[in-house]
């Protein structure tokens, strides 16, 4: 009876089993038999690469997005080169570029990739981005993490194959052995080509799907027609642009589907995964400073303004708004453009959409290069002072690495590692360090056997020769030892990003590209009126023609004015 029994649930799971296997194989059929549509086109060639983006850029026109994603090889645990692009548009037509075989990136798909008017959808397709611009030098723009739209709409943002099951019930062939099969090989397999195709393709059917659904509820229903719609596509989009997807936001369910609880700005600038905290109080107090005839000189805070009046350099003149006037003749006075920016009055709100609750200050060009540069091109850096929100701001700092990146490639200036790290740890100190906190800390609880005891007792006393036995305040001494030191090979990026520049170009030159990366990445609407790219040029162009500029000053700017 009892073998019976044995046998009879050893059938029942065989049978589950097999159940179970052919339940999830059917479901993988299905997800290739969804595809049957697509027209693939495998890219080892310019000429092919150059006729597959033609056709692309024709089918991608009006919605001005592509699905995106691409593949490599791990080799001892060392990646490879990016091997495989796939491209693919919403009607079905998919680009797969085999950039091994390519041996370089043709300049049509690099023109594709660098277009910033045509978004790339995918699941991080940012961190691609990154092996992209590594591996081939291409600068990836307007990358779009699929996951900011679908937790927009009030979907759990999971990953590629997730999003696909929920939004589109459709199930991804994600067996790790296609996964990591070798994307090098010298002909693809017919799984391969389904498989990079699909991940491609899932990725602009959901976002199509999402930005209609998302169109729907924030737009009137005149605008659902599909060539209205997509006209305002970068509405949506482009505060999403090349962002990280890194938010974790409390959710709670309503009807079945996860609300995004939103929490609120100040309290997110204070949060331990967003360190910024948010201004409590004004940057521009608008207060106006006067040179002695009544001229106005600038706009400044409330307490400059009354330094100058404690110290008996300034008397008040009005009280409403404050106003001070100097009892001393001014350096220099604000002459044309660049001195009637100091005169303006300021406002207390995001220079790109306008917050004006919550705010943090903004350096456009860098702290990292600025602290490089000489003191004459310091002066008056409130030019370069913004303020953002916090969403704002999170946002301009993570598109400011793709900079960054390419500075660090152009400029051979890489970033600190465990290599090039100001300061290293050094291995004697630690060991010093780790045997006297055993003999402080274990010794008391008379766990350490006495072999072991007097091992770390003569590590201790080979590294102080001064001592003849192992006191209380010599552990001490030695527990609190630092163990860093400082390295000698270490290069600052940023200080080698602005010597390259000073040789280069000068200096004006590496601060006009932030200036101008911050305008074309964030696009502000409400910049302060005359803010310029190029007002340290014409601040110094100033200082020059009236004698308060020494040749040696531009020698340290590295230019001729």
């Amino acid at each position: 009876m009892f073998e019976f029994k044995v046998v009879v649930l050893t059938s029942t799971a065989i049978v589950l089993g097999i159940s179970y296997y052919m339940l999830r194989k059917k479901c993988i059929l299905d997800a290739v038999d969804a595809f049957r549509y697509l027209t693939i086109k495998i890219v080892e060639n310019t000429v092919d690469c150059d006729e597959v983006i033609k056709e692309i850029l024709k089918q991608c026109v009006v919605s001005r997005a592509i699905g995106f994603d691409c593949e490599w090889v791990t080799v001892n645990g060392n990646k490879r080169p990016v091997a495989l692009i796939q491209i693919s548009t919403y009607d079905g037509f998919c680009g797969l570029f085999r950039l091994n075989k390519l041996q370089h990136c043709p300049e049509s798909l690099k023109e594709l990739l660098e277009d910033e008017k045509i978004y790339k959808v995918g699941v991080a397709p940012i961190d691609d981005a990154k092996y992209i611009a590594a591996d081939y030098g291409i600068n990836l723009k307007a990358t779009l993490d699929i996951r900011h739209i679908a937790q927009l709409c009030g979907y759990d943002p999971g990953g590629l194959a997730t999003l696909s099951k929920s939004l589109l019930g459709i199930v991804l062939d994600k067996s790790w052995r296609i996964r990591c099969s070798d994307w090098e090989v010298d002909q693809l397999s017919d799984r391969q080509l389904n498989y990079a195709a699909a991940d491609a393709h899932v990725a602009i059917r959901m976002f199509v799907k999402l930005f209609d659904q998302y169109s729907r509820s924030k737009w009137p229903w005149w605008k659902w027609s599909h060539n209205e719609q997509w006209s305002n596509i970068d509405n949506l989009c482009w505060q999403y642009a090349d962002v990280c997807f890194k938010t974790k936001t409390s959710k709670k369910m309503k009807n079945g589907m996860k609300e995004v609880e939103k929490q609120p700005k100040k309290e997110l600038a204070q949060s331990k995964r967003y360190p910024y905290a948010a201004r409590s109080s004004p940057l521009y107090h608008n207060c106006f400073l006067q040179a002695p005839d009544g001229e106005l000189l600038c706009t400044c805070d409330t307490k400059k303004a009354k330094w100058y009046v404690e110290k008996e350099l300034a008397d008040v003149i009005t009280e409403e708004p404050l106003t001070v006037r100097l009892r001393f003749e001014p350096a220099g006075r604000s002459v044309g453009e660049v001195g009637k920016y100091y005169q303006l009055t300021k406002q207390n709100v995001c220079v790109v959409c306008g917050e004006h609750n919550s705010y943090i200050r903004k350096n456009v060009v860098p702290r990292e290069y600025r602290k490089h540069f000489p003191e004459v091109m310091k002066d008056h850096s409130s030019h370069d002072v913004v303020l953002l929100c916090v969403s704002c701001h999170q946002r301009s700092n993570m598109r400011d690495q793709a900079v960054r990146e390419r500075l660090a490639q152009t400029c051979d200036a890489p970033f600190a590692d465990h290599v090039r790290a100001m300061y290293i740890e050094d291995v004697e100190c630690k060991k010093v360090r780790s045997a006297a906190r055993a003999l402080l800390y274990q010794a008391r609880k008379h766990v350490l056997p006495p072999a072991r005891r007097k091992e770390l007792e003569n590590i201790l006393l080979q590294n102080f020769p001064a001592h003849d036995m192992v006191t209380e305040e010599l552990l001490n001494e030695a527990a609190e030892m630092s163990i860093f030191v400082e390295n000698a090979d270490y290069e600052s990026h940023g200080h080698k990003v602005t010597e390259f520049y000073l040789e280069q170009g000068g200096l004006l030159r590496l601060e006009e590209l932030w200036r101008e990366h911050f305008l074309q990445s964030m696009k502000p609407q409400y910049m302060p009126k005359l803010w310029s790219v190029t007002h340290t040029e014409e601040r110094l162009r100033v200082r020059l023609s009236e004698g308060r500029l020494s040749e040696e000053d531009l020698k340290l700017i590295g230019t001729y004015l």
